[in-house]
């Protein structure tokens, strides 16, 4: 059937509508006349898969990858990197305004200085013959030789990593590899459970020579437990004056080029202000925290990863500070250090789940929090917590989109609060 996409929605899926049905379609743009099939018949919609481009956008581009559309890690190859923005901040703006009923202009947008080659993290999914990254909603593994949105160092290790695992008849089903700016290289291989243990290499000398040289160490996992370990579990993270230790069961932001742009923006809010006290939740491992720390008397990171702890309090000490504590807490119990700390300024980045209810009430309650800067990787779930932060008495100040995934339709944005 024939149909006219209206708009493109959070999900990265072209909307239209036709005979009072709507219909979502992937990899199309707003404007274009295209021809679908039918694959799936919702409740509320249908979903579409796209046959043929019957008049193609101005801002429709071929993708860079051979794997798109097949690989469902990208969602926007089909555009212009400068139409991705702007897709993204009227996306921003509609869930704004349709969950959150807030009216709001994107006060700027923060492009990645590279749209490809971007990140320092893989996830890789592995089936015995198979590496690579599963289709777009289903559990399909898709065998890649590259990936454009690796980091170069990363992408160059694939293919020895599959011979490797191939082998040896090592059979991880989730693979995680961090790499740092000076290509140091931490490994978790997932295993199902301990009795696939039995064809592992424990020589990190034959990982070096066979997958890459600069691998500092490989942890073996089950049931999200780890049994043992080669190497080290840390590697070091330079970001302009500051020092950060990760550890392969921390969290670290994954665009090489955005890191910094984001510890800027964050930072440009707590710096003139003249607070005495910050507390930053879901603070990893002190990513906004120490940074921050500078333009305050007293800062609080609050974080429920032991590893991540362990790391930011190894990094008070790397950075030569004397004003941050951090503590190992759920974030319903770091309210209650909050309210003791009497904090002026918090920071939160929260999981894409974002906040609840409580976390927004608890910290709206406390009377010293005069602004709240909520860093956001889900428009929907943000749009959900202003709302209730509205609620209880701040405004909404501003809100930046900072583009921490080219190519996808995940959005990143810098929300400002002020009582």
């Amino acid at each position: 059937m024939k149909l006219k996409i209206e708009k493109v929605v959070y999900g990265g899926y072209g909307l239209a509508k036709e005979n009072n049905t709507v219909y979502f379609v992937p990899y199309t743009l707003p404007g274009e006349e295209v021809e679908i099939e039918v694959v799936e018949d919702k409740k509320d919609y249908k979903l579409g898969r796209l046959v043929d481009v019957l008049k193609p956008s101005e801002y429709r581009v071929n993708p860079a990858c051979e794997y798109f559309t097949a690989c469902g890690g990208c969602d926007f190859q089909h555009t212009t990197y400068e139409n991705q923005l702007l897709l993204k901040k009227e996306i921003l703006k509609d869930q704004l305004l349709r969950i959150g009923k807030i009216e709001t202009e994107i006060e700027k947008i923060i492009p990645s200085k590279e749209p490809f080659r971007y990140r320092n993290k893989a996830q890789l999914k592995f089936d015995g013959k198979n590496l690579g990254f599963y289709k777009k909603d289903s559990n399909d593994l898709v065998n890649v030789d590259y990936c454009l949105l690796l980091k170069e160092d990363i992408e160059k290790l694939l293919n020895p990593l599959k011979k490797f695992l191939i082998k040896y008849a090592i059979m991880p089903s989730n693979i995680h590899i961090f790499s740092n700016t000076k290509e140091e290289k931490l490994i978790r291989f997932e295993f199902l459970d301990e009795s696939q243990f039995s064809n592992i290499v424990y020589d990190m000398n034959i990982f070096r020579e066979e997958i890459d040289g600069k691998i500092k160490g490989i942890g073996f996992y089950a049931k999200h437990k780890r049994y043992s370990l080669l190497g080290e579990d840390v590697v070091f993270e330079n970001v302009g004056d500051h020092k950060f230790r990760v550890s392969m069961d921390s969290f670290f932001q994954v665009n090489v080029y955005q890191i910094k742009n984001l510890i800027d923006e964050v930072v440009s809010e707590i710096k003139d202000e003249g607070f005495k006290k910050m507390v930053d939740f879901y603070c990893g491992v002190g990513t906004l925290t120490i940074p921050a720390s500078k333009y305050v008397k007293e800062a609080l990171g609050i974080e429920s990863n032991e590893e991540a702890v362990k790391d930011a309090k190894a990094n008070i000490k790397h950075n030569k500070l004397k004003n941050v504590k951090f503590l190992k807490a759920q974030t319903e119990k770091g309210l209650k250090y909050a309210k003791d700390f009497l904090p002026e300024a918090v920071i939160f980045d929260p999981p894409r789940s974002g906040l609840n209810r409580k976390i927004v009430n608890e910290i709206s309650q406390i009377q010293t929090v005069r602004k709240i800067i909520y860093v956001s990787c889900d428009p929907s779930t943000l749009s959900r917590d202003l709302r209730q932060f509205l609620e209880n008495g701040f405004r909404l100040k501003k809100v930046k989109l900072i583009d921490m995934f080219p190519q996808t339709y995940h959005i990143e944005s810098i929300s400002v609060l002020e009582r």
